[in-house]
């Protein structure tokens, strides 16, 4: 193990890119342990972990987020927020945040959230006087509601490396995804009211009434979604198709938004973001595989208890590692690595799967907005021309809400669990 971890360290100290750390410290194990045999069976291993058929659920997951962008669901989500909630101290900071929490229910990509709506919202903040940092730091914040809201990529993701109901999962993540939001919203009125910052004026009825229309087809999707799960009608996997499907309707039919060349830029979007989720889903498997043959689970487990074995301090040191591990790897890479762990922790605690799925993939997007690997951090320093350093600090006090909210869920087990035993059996 001692070849895996220092090839694991090192490349990722020089930028390797994550699933090229995970591939080539796996090789240098065999290696260093003279298991040259075992590499015949490696090319079996990747296969096995991507014939998974719940994984289909993500590229069609991720066409259906497409297809919509495409689809002109962008401006209209923002109309639709604008009219909500615009009207209040600092309107299109809440329209970013609650924006935010709309589009998270189409693309399920933290990501895709932060460039499509940070694109229009950082300017629009500008241009209205507000401090170019503290809003690329809000609008990152916010984009963390989409891995959140159904449907959600990354609990699609544990769902398949746990073997738990990403139905359940998705429906989990709706109560700390309306907390979260309904936090920033309280600070951002904090904030607005403290600097002063503009609010828009009430829309009239006729405008209300015109937004709203627009927006509905859009807000049909997330409900078709867990409806048809929660109804037995289609698995999660099947409804991923029947989002993608639906989505290509409402782009093409409704809206008459969706060219040619739309349609090639969602499919090859689509494509390029789908295959780096596999690559690294079957290295996933070769360190799967590497971790039950040394019992790294077990030892973790074993290691974590004899430090403590109360309850409390056994989950604070847990979700000390993945803030950490958060800083410096994405969110697949952290799953991939800690899920086989992360369960045998959970089973020992007794602890529900979806409340732990939902615990671990909560706090592993703050790494989205955490240097020196946030994701997210870098789409809207980029958008909005400035330096992290500057957003970060601005971010700090958003960062603290999210993991006290954090630390709610996972002490509080029956606001996970609510949803999820009342409307998924």
């Amino acid at each position: 193990m001692t070849a895996l971890i220092l090839s694991f360290v090192i490349l990722l100290l020089i930028g390797t890119p994550i699933v090229f750390v995970i591939g080539v410290s796996m090789l240098a194990y065999f290696v260093a342990t003279d298991q040259f045999q075992a590499l015949i069976v490696l090319p079996q291993r990747m296969f096995a972990g991507d014939d998974q058929f719940v994984l289909l659920a993500i590229p069609l997951f991720i066409l259906a987020g497409n297809l919509m962008e495409v689809g002109g669901l962008t401006r209209r989500l923002l109309d639709f927020a604008n009219v909500c909630v615009g009207r209040f101290s600092g309107g299109v900071s809440l329209t970013a945040i609650w924006s935010s929490l709309l589009f998270g229910g189409v693309s399920g990509s933290a990501a895709a959230d932060a460039a499509a709506l940070g694109s229009v919202l950082i300017p629009e903040m500008k241009r209205q006087g507000y401090d170019v940092n503290y809003a690329a730091a809000l609008m990152s914040m916010s984009s963390l509601l989409a891995p959140l809201i159904p449907p959600s990529i990354a609990m699609v993701i544990f769902g398949a490396l746990s073997s738990t109901s990403i139905a359940r999962l998705f429906i989990g993540g709706v109560v700390p995804g309306f907390m979260l939001a309904i936090a920033l919203t309280f600070y951002a009125v904090w904030v607005a009211k403290r600097r002063n910052y503009p609010r828009h004026a009430a829309p009239s009825l006729a405008e209300f009434a015109k937004a709203t229309l627009e927006v509905i087809p859009v807000m049909i999707l997330p409900v078709i979604i867990v409806f048809g799960i929660r109804g037995g009608v289609f698995t999660p996997t099947e409804a991923a198709a029947v989002a993608a499907l639906y989505a290509l309707i409402v782009a093409a039919a409704f809206y008459r938004a969706l060219t040619w060349q739309h349609l090639r830029r969602a499919f090859l979007n689509t494509a390029i973001l789908s295959s780096a989720v596999y690559l690294l889903m079957a290295m996933a498997n070769i360190a799967a595989f590497i971790f039950a043959m040394e019992q790294v689970p077990e030892r973790i487990v074993a290691g974590l208890f004899a430090i403590s074995t109360n309850h409390v301090a056994v989950l604070l040191m847990v979700n000390a590692v993945l803030l950490f591990l958060g800083m410096v790897l994405d969110v697949a890479a952290i799953l991939i690595l800690t899920v086989p762990a992360l369960m045998g922790i959970g089973s020992v605690l007794g602890m529900d799967p979806v409340h732990l799925g939902v615990m671990v993939v909560f706090n592993v997007i703050i790494g989205f907005v955490t240097p020196p690997v946030g994701l997210c951090l870098f789409i809207v320093t980029s958008l909005a021309k400035t330096t992290i350093d500057k957003v970060t600090i601005h971010l700090l006090p958003m960062v603290a809400i999210a993991v006290a909210i954090l630390m709610v869920i996972t002490f509080s087990p029956g606001l996970v669990l609510y949803l999820p035993n009342l409307l998924v059996k």
